[in-house]
C-alpha cells in the first residue's frame, strides 16, 4: 500500500492513480511522522494551524481520616458529590503528563463545579489548588508547591454545570504558576484542591456550599507519542 505522487510540481495523477490513493487513505496505511520533539498533527490547516487540545483526567480523592476533607454529600436524587466549605475542605488529585504533550506550551486547570440551591442570586466562588511538579525518571525532586486560584461568577440556575479555567503554568514559573519549561512526558503534578472563598449571594437562608464534580487539565497535543519510553524521548 503506497500513495502515488509526482516529482514535478503541478503534474497531474491519472484517474486510476487518484482512485487508488483515495482507496489507500480510506483503508488506512502506516503514516511516518518525524521522531523529533513537537512533531505531530495540527488542526485548521486552511487557517492558522495549531496543535489540538486534549484532557488530562483527574479524579478527586480525600483523606477520610482528616476531619477537614471535602464531604461526600447528596447532590441530587441518590447521587453524591464532593462538597466544599471555604477555607476548610480539602481534596486531592494527581496528574501525569502524557507522551503527546507539546513541550513548551502552557497547561490550564479546569474546575467543574455547581451548586444545588434554588436561592442563589449571584456572587462568585474562588477555587484554589496547591500543586507541585517533578520530572520523572530520576531527573528531579518535587519542587515547592505553588498556590493557584480562579474566581468565577455563580449561576443562578440550580445544578448548572460551570467550568472555571485558569493557566496553571508559565515560562520560568512563579509563586502562582508551575514552570512550563520543566513540563515533559512522565512528569507528575500533585494537587490539593480547596475552596478559597464563597461569595455567592442568596435571596434568603444560608449561602450554599458548592460542589466540585471534576478537576482536569487541558494541554496541547501532538496527537502522537514519543519514540522512546524514557529521556531522551525524541532520539
Amino acid at each position: 500500500m503506497a500513495i502515488t505522487t509526482r516529482d514535478a510540481k503541478g503534474a497531474a495523477l491519472t484517474w486510476a492513480e487518484l482512485d487508488e490513493n483515495f482507496t489507500d487513505l480510506r483503508d488506512g496505511l502506516n503514516i511516518m511522522v518525524p521522531k523529533t520533539q513537537n512533531s505531530g498533527i495540527k488542526v485548521d490547516s486552511l487557517g492558522t494551524p495549531t496543535y489540538p487540545w486534549h484532557d488530562i483526567i483527574g479524579h478527586l480523592f480525600v483523606d477520610y481520616n482528616d476531619v477537614d476533607n471535602a464531604s461526600y454529600a447528596v447532590y441530587r436524587g441518590g447521587i453524591k458529590a464532593h462538597q466544599f466549605v471555604a477555607n476548610v475542605s480539602d481534596a486531592y488529585v494527581n496528574f501525569h503528563i502524557p507522551h503527546d504533550y507539546v513541550v513548551g506550551t502552557p497547561i490550564y486547570l479546569h474546575f467543574h463545579w455547581s451548586h444545588n440551591a434554588t436561592t442563589v442570586t449571584g456572587g462568585s466562588v474562588t477555587w484554589g489548588v496547591e500543586c507541585m511538579y517533578s520530572k520523572g525518571h530520576n531527573q528531579a525532586a518535587f519542587g515547592a508547591p505553588v498556590l493557584i486560584t480562579v474566581a468565577q461568577n455563580a449561576s443562578t440556575t440550580q445544578y448548572q454545570h460551570m467550568i472555571a479555567e485558569t493557566a496553571a503554568s508559565t515560562p520560568g514559573g512563579s509563586a502562582v504558576q508551575l514552570d512550563t519549561d520543566q513540563l515533559e512526558p512522565d512528569g507528575v503534578i500533585q494537587c490539593r484542591v480547596y475552596l478559597d472563598s464563597n461569595d455567592m449571594t442568596v435571596s434568603g437562608g444560608a449561602v450554599p456550599d458548592p460542589f466540585v464534580h471534576f478537576v482536569d487539565i487541558h494541554y496541547q497535543s501532538t496527537s502522537i507519542g514519543t519514540k522512546q519510553r524514557a529521556p531522551d524521548f525524541w532520539t
